[in-house]
């Protein structure tokens, strides 16, 4: 069994640590807030927008620039799997206007607490107030991660692991994590980044 830390307690983090966890990995999850989804909690006017209940090839027509980049993502977990997860987890769904999905309480937080509560089942350890600085390499290969306390530098820590997931969001919302950090980290491994904006 492998160790997989995920940076990042938003929904891609979340899902991807759920994923790792039933693949049979034992999984870390850090997030710098204190508390999970802090922008999925505001997305959809609070209502939170899960996905849409068209068809896959729906989908595809709907991606405005270069869709077959996102072909093998769909067909692996297309929006009706999406729709059975939430549904397996007890959140009732429906559908508006527009095949538009939404929690049938109009509460994005349980949307919030349908991906805990699956974090949870699935025995993801969860370490909120954790700011992921480093991304560790042994022989080319990530090791690890340098983390540390959010507002406490001088207590850093070394959370030993054989992958590493970043889903530490992009540069939208800075005051919910979304602050460009993550690409800072892959920065320095040596990898490209397009400029963010």
């Amino acid at each position: 069994m492998s160790h997989i830390a995920v940076i990042g307690g938003g929904a891609a983090g979340m899902m991807a640590a759920i994923t790792a966890a039933q693949a049979g990995h034992q999984v870390t999850l850090l997030e710098h807030n204190e508390k999970l989804g802090k922008k999925l909690f505001i997305t959809g006017k609070g209502r939170c927008n899960v996905t849409n209940a068209c068809s896959p090839e729906e989908l595809f027509d709907s991606v405005s620039r270069n869709p077959k980049f996102l072909y093998s993502a769909f067909h692996a977990f297309h929006n009706q799997d999406t729709m059975a997860f939430f549904e397996s987890e007890g959140l009732t769904l429906k559908v508006e206007r527009g095949n538009r999905v939404f929690p049938a309480s109009d509460h994005s937080s349980d949307v919030i607490k349908a991906l805990e509560q699956a974090l949870r089942k699935n025995g993801v350890k969860i370490l909120l107030r954790a700011e992921a600085q480093e991304i560790l390499v042994q022989e080319g290969h990530a090791a690890g991660v340098r983390w540390h306390p959010v507002g406490r530098k001088e207590s850093e820590r070394d959370l030993i692991c054989d992958a590493v997931i970043i889903a530490s969001g992009g540069l939208s919302y800075s005051s919910t994590g979304s602050d460009g950090s993550g690409f800072a980290m892959i920065s320095r491994l040596g990898h490209t980044v397009t400029a963010v904006r």
